[in-house]
């Protein structure tokens, strides 16, 4: 990756700071699997579970999260829906709550080894802070987007440009939202663990890297193909059916039997509200199965992403007509 971009590191450009941070993120995010070498057969639990979270924490919420910030206010700066300088600050800002409160947000996920309540409360606030940034980039590019909307080079990036402001809806309530739900000390001792994390997990890792995945994807092709007219009826279908598929996911099944064990947490334990005796009975079984309506939509959109794709191959998802320069 620095091999091809070192050329334009070279011609230093306005974007050149926005280049550097994406280089040091996308080596950071393999390099810091070392934090799981960190421990050995005899470390005692609390050391392990520290630099675990180091590893599950620092590396989504911390590096991945810079990646993301940085990839996407680049694209939107040279699709010119986002500012060089807002994009630069916002990233930088980014970085800098990674490195002044990133390891202190891990601490929210210390409950179980001791970590005192004022020290997980703080994490918790540190961690929600960090999806600031990029739902801030996501809301100014969709502002510029209505704006220019009517230009026709826009008009040819649209479902890469509506990809990326999914991503930061999903920051915005999987990674915030659902993230901070499950973060405060008392909501820890009582829910972790259970659907309520389940939900954090879905909306957080498919909602913001899946999505983010596939915007890239279709960045790449739709440069592949510039010079001709996307059919959009298959990618229209795969990009609702898999945001709509995500939200019934969690609204129908996820939530309801993560609040549901929530309240048995409270009242009887954890080890109750994560028994066989509690999840079987009628009710939850049946929020269980309704899973497969979110689970059904969502399958279909992404049956329709790879028909989409592969019609980019074979022609079916192209006009016949070129687009003029």
């Amino acid at each position: 990756m620095f091999r091809a971009l070192l050329p334009a590191l070279r011609q230093k450009a306005d974007n050149r700071q926005l280049l550097i941070i994406f280089i040091i993120a996308s080596v950071a995010i393999a390099a810091f699997y070392g934090a799981g070498l960190m421990w050995g057969r005899q470390t005692h639990l609390s050391i392990a579970e520290y630099w675990r979270w180091w590893v599950v924490h620092l590396w989504v919420e911390g590096f991945f999260e810079v990646f993301a910030t940085v990839i996407t206010a680049f694209i939107f700066v040279k699709l010119g829906l986002v500012g060089i300088r807002n994009a630069t600050t916002a990233s930088l800002f980014t970085t800098v709550i990674y490195l002044t409160g990133g390891i202190l947000g891990t601490f929210h996920h210390l409950y179980f080894a001791g970590t005192p309540t004022a020290i997980i409360a703080l994490g918790a606030s540190f961690s929600a802070l960090e999806v600031v940034p990029l739902v801030l980039i996501g809301f100014e590019a969709f502002h510029n987007w209505k704006l220019s909307k009517s230009t026709e080079w826009i008009k040819i990036y649209k479902w890469p440009i509506w990809c990326f402001v999914a991503v930061s809806f999903w920051n915005l309530v999987g990674a915030g939202l659902f993230g901070f739900l499950i973060n405060p000390p008392i909501a820890l001792y009582y829910m972790q663990g259970l659907n309520t994390t389940a939900v954090h997990g879905h909306t957080a890792l498919f909602g913001v890297y899946g999505m983010l995945g596939i915007a890239l994807m279709l960045f790449s092709l739709r440069g592949m193909t510039r010079k001709y007219e996307w059919k959009d009826k298959y990618i229209k279908i795969a990009f609702w059916s898999i945001n709509i598929g995500l939200v019934l996911m969690v609204i129908l099944s996820m939530l309801p039997v993560g609040i549901a064990q929530t309240v048995a947490s409270v009242k009887y334990g954890m080890w109750y509200a994560r028994s066989a005796e509690f999840l079987g009975q009628h009710y939850l079984v049946v929020f269980k199965w309704l899973r497969m309506i979110g689970d059904t939509i969502f399958s279909i959109g992404i049956i329709a992403l790879a028909w989409f794709v592969v019609g980019l191959k074979t022609g079916w998802s192209l006009e016949k007509k070129e687009l003029s320069e």
